[in-house]
């Protein structure tokens, strides 16, 4: 089993497709930041970056025109503490930094590496976009013995991955095709930047419970400041949607392509796991044959035609083995690969079948002319049981997603109660209440089925891990629903007394805050309660008790010593922004010996956040498992690590829980 964590598990398609209205932002310019990483060598001189920075700028700035900037950063330029955490991310991690899924900024930043080595100046390139949260494909590569022919060769590099941004919408009667709003369209016409046939990869976009970050400013361009108190917008991240195509029908004079759907789902696009909508970025595609690697789910290579059937063209899915012969792809032994006898323009729609009842479709990008590996067993024992790892999936997803949803209710109805909302609050929490009381009936059901059916199921090991860990997460379901309960009824109190005019304001004031209090420590939001405490103080400061049991908190929170205030900082501050597989791996040893320390000073509170923020890690977490590809060595080392991770969170939330529980 590959794409399994323990803690979080990638969620399988269902449903109707969903097209929130994100905001396509049809005149919004793009910016296109070029960060320049060259090794030091006695060649590549002050004179050399500076040439290079030039010519990089003359060679895409005239494409790019109207529809937005090009700034080039020398990494040399900069002292470290000035980089942005995605630029320091690239410089620890390589370009596999660039995957990892972070919160939207709109900026492309594309990353230009120069070394001299072996008598040549090699350069490599890869870019990540800001607005979809896709990142190209392929690090392109080149080298050249001429250092002034360096601009030009990284120039074509980089203009070939650019990648042409949009935002899809649905198209009113047809599921097999949408629309794509092209980014910036209103400023100039695109229709020198995308045709017919392109090809665009999507990503599913959700929101966070963070603020947008500030936008990224241009060295000369100038951003509206918000008006002063406003609140900014929650922030967007997003998720690659695997094997889900856009290829281009037609390109309108405003900017909005017609695309059909490609993709190997029932429905490419649904509306769960909190997606408000799709965006997509073209592909620097290019025309070739097409070869093709089969893998089992363990990773291994069939070296054998066995029945299999494998069918490829570029202009759909060949349904029901039927389709011109010319579409069959020839099993080459010695390479153990399906290969074309013919070229592929833009996109390959793989069919491989098992027989005449297992058959699956891949619309696979065609971004060069090596291999291409897909996921296929061929042992009918071994597609049962993956059948089942599916459901596993699905239902764990669901799972994690409806205690993430209910911890973010408690978090919303606090801050409603805090804006003297207190109708909203009311409303929203019994939503809250009404949608986790009917997840927990639901999935109870479908873990009771799940663990039947593991009995005679052959399993991965990881499955029994997440079974187990879904089990965890219905038990807290059902704990935390339980205390929403109690403040749905306290909540309808503070606004019946509202509404009565014989009950003075300050009454129900007070007890409005006394509420979100309530709320805030289940949550382990000590400083906010704190606030809150000074504002009940204030409101009533004649109450001894509010003073009391504001100085019990306050006491209950004060830090013990500087071990202390390392661990409750590790915990609540370093730990939640861990960015990459290896970052989580590397961070078990600290994160155990901080709660360890905090549960030797009896720091209940701390303890209790961070339950919290176990949550939104393990979402995380699977964010980063999602892409690994089941063919690669390297992803199948950073899936089990992910795995070993999950497994050792879930059983340290279960031991921090049964803490903070008593």
């Amino acid at each position: 089993m590959f794409r399994y964590v323990a803690t979080l598990v990638v969620v399988v398609l269902a449903g109707a497709p969903a097209f929130a209205q994100l905001d396509p932002e049809p005149k919004q310019p793009y910016l296109w930041r070029v960060v320049l990483s060259v090794k030091p060598h006695p060649l590549l001189t002050q004179d050399f970056r500076d040439r290079l920075k030039r010519d990089v700028l003359a060679a895409l700035q005239p494409g790019l025109g109207n529809l937005g900037a090009v700034e080039v950063i020398d990494l040399t330029d900069l002292a470290r503490d000035k980089w942005e955490p995605l630029w320091q991310q690239f410089d620890d991690k390589g370009f596999a930094a660039l995957d990892a899924p972070r919160d939207l900024t709109g900026a492309k930043t594309h990353f230009l590496k120069v070394e001299y080595r072996d008598g040549k100046i090699h350069v490599e390139s890869r870019q990540y976009d800001g607005f979809t949260g896709l990142s190209s494909p392929l690090v392109r590569a080149q080298s050249t013995r001429a250092p002034e022919l360096v601009g030009r060769t990284a120039g074509l590099m980089l203009d070939r991955d650019f990648g042409l941004v949009g935002t899809v919408k649905a198209i009113a009667g047809k599921v097999d095709e949408v629309e794509v709003v092209v980014r910036g369209a209103g400023l100039e016409s695109v229709k020198h930047m995308v045709q017919n046939g392109d090809v665009f990869a999507i990503a599913a976009v959700r929101k966070t419970n963070r603020p947008a970050p500030p936008p990224v400013r241009t060295a000369t361009g100038k951003i509206k400041e918000p008006l002063p108190g406003s609140v900014p917008p929650p922030g967007l991240t997003s998720t690659p949607r695997d094997f889900t195509l856009l290829k281009v029908l037609d390109v309108g004079a405003d900017g909005v392509l017609r695309c059909t759907v490609l993709t190997r789902y029932a429905n490419a696009m649904p509306a769960t796991g909190g997606v408000v909508g799709y965006r997509a970025m073209k592909l620097g595609t290019v025309k070739a044959p097409v070869a093709v690697r089969l893998v089992s789910s363990e990773g291994t290579v069939y070296k054998t035609a066995s029945a299999v059937n494998v069918r490829a063209s570029d202009s759909g899915f060949v349904v029901g083995g039927a389709g011109d012969q010319k579409d069959v792809c020839k099993f080459d032994s010695p390479t153990a690969q399906f290969r074309s006898d013919r070229a592929m323009s833009g996109v390959a729609c793989i069919t491989v079948a098992l027989g005449p009842s297992q058959a699956k479709q891949f619309p696979v990008p065609i971004l060069n002319d090596e291999p291409i590996t897909l996921p296929f067993d061929i042992d009918p024992a071994k597609e049962e049981r993956a059948a089942f790892e599916r459901s596993v999936l699905k239902v764990a997803s669901d799972a994690a997603d409806a205690r993430l949803a209910q911890s973010v209710c408690f978090e919303v109805v606090a801050d409603l109660i805090k804006k003297q909302r207190n109708a909203d609050a009311l409303a929203r929490a019994k939503g809250g209440f009404n949608a986790a009381d009917d997840a927990d009936k639901r999935l109870t059901d479908e873990l009771a089925r799940l663990k039947e059916q593991a009995k005679t199921v052959q399993k991965a090991e990881g499955v029994d891990a997440i079974l187990a860990k879904m089990e965890q997460n219905l038990a807290a379901l059902k704990v935390y629903n339980t205390q929403l309960g109690t403040h749905v009824k306290v909540i309808e109190d503070v606004v019946r007394r509202e509404n009565d005019p014989t009950i003075a304001a300050k009454e129900v004031q007070a007890n409005a805050i006394n509420a979100r209090i309530t709320l805030l420590l289940a949550r382990g939001d000590v400083d906010e309660a704190l606030a809150a405490y000074d504002q009940l103080f204030a409101l009533l400061p004649g109450d001894a008790d509010v003073k009391t049991r504001k100085d019990k908190l306050a006491t209950e929170w004060k830090i013990k010593d500087d071990a202390h205030q390392k661990a409750r900082d590790y915990l609540l501050k370093t730990w939640p922004v861990v960015a990459t597989i290896a970052d989580f791996k590397d961070s078990l040893p600290q994160i155990r010996s901080a709660v360890d320390v905090c549960k030797k000073h009896g720091d209940v509170w701390a303890l209790r956040k961070l339950l919290t923020v176990f949550t939104a890690a393990a979402a995380k977490l699977n964010d980063l498992v999602a892409p690994l590809d089941p063919a690669s060595e390297v992803d199948r080392k950073l899936a089990v690590d992910a795995t070993n991770v999950g497994k050792v969170m879930a059983a340290l939330e279960q031991e921090v829980r049964k803490f903070v529980d008593g």
